[in-house]
């Protein structure tokens, strides 16, 4: 058994997990999903900056006294759980990228991550880089094949992406010093991160393992069982 700790990615929530949390839990595992400050049921709340998050799944794993975790993230999400084993490195037993940002030092997600087609249908950047985004035609980038049950699912969900999320600074060398064994899971059918950008962030980390799940950006919603399979293949 493995405790896994998930965390969803911007305008999202631990919500955003449930079915793929399941399929785990289902194979005996222990999984957590908590929802960022800002996001999802703790939408009346305001985070700082990306630290705010990292105090959340801190928090989490410090609470519920969890060992040996492994870190799950997904999309902006990648940004927080490398931080996260910098601040508990003793609690982590590896990290998991699932079509995430993995952002150099310094680098931020809108330098990492070229817009998509869809990305740039569906969002407005202002002049300080904050993104207002039309949650109906970020399907086309997030959810292009989910079933029109997930996708009203998803829209009654959406959160705004936080003022600071895309120009935040990255960082990457503290976080690759650990040592800590890594993993990224595709997603081949990905219109908000391109498949081959993806396969750029898994090289950016050394002696990652790979796996791929035949679906778009949100595929813990649209292929749950997948990709549980392929969190579990690359960390066993």
């Amino acid at each position: 058994m493995s405790v896994f700790v998930l965390v969803h990615g911007g305008g999202q929530g631990g919500w955003c997990w449930k079915e793929c949390a399941r399929a785990l839990r289902a194979r005996g595992h222990e999984v957590y999903a908590p929802t960022l400050t800002g996001f999802g049921e703790r939408a009346h709340l305001r985070a700082a900056g990306f630290e705010t998050y990292v105090e959340d799944v801190a928090n989490t794993i410090d609470f519920e006294d969890l060992q040996e975790v492994v870190l799950v993230g997904h999309s902006m999400g990648g940004g927080i759980v490398a931080r996260v084993a910098e601040r508990m490195p003793g609690r982590i037993a590896a990290v998991v990228f699932v079509t995430a940002v993995v952002a150099r030092d310094g680098e931020t997600l809108l330098q990492a991550t070229p817009q998509t087609p869809q990305v740039a249908a569906a969002v407005r950047l202002g002049p300080d880089g904050t993104a207002h985004t039309d949650p109906v035609k970020m399907l086309e980038a997030n959810l292009h094949d989910g079933d029109p049950a997930q996708r009203e699912w998803v829209v009654r969900r959406h959160t705004d992406y936080p003022p600071f999320g895309l120009v935040e600074p990255g960082r990457l060398s503290a976080f690759l010093a650990l040592g800590l064994p890594t993993g990224y899971v595709l997603a081949s059918q990905d219109r908000t991160i391109d498949p081959k950008v993806q396969e750029e962030f898994a090289q950016r980390l050394p002696g990652c393992r790979r796996a791929s799940v035949d679906a778009g950006h949100g595929c813990m919603i649209t292929r749950p069982e997948d990709t549980a399979r392929a969190i579990l293949a690359v960390t066993a």
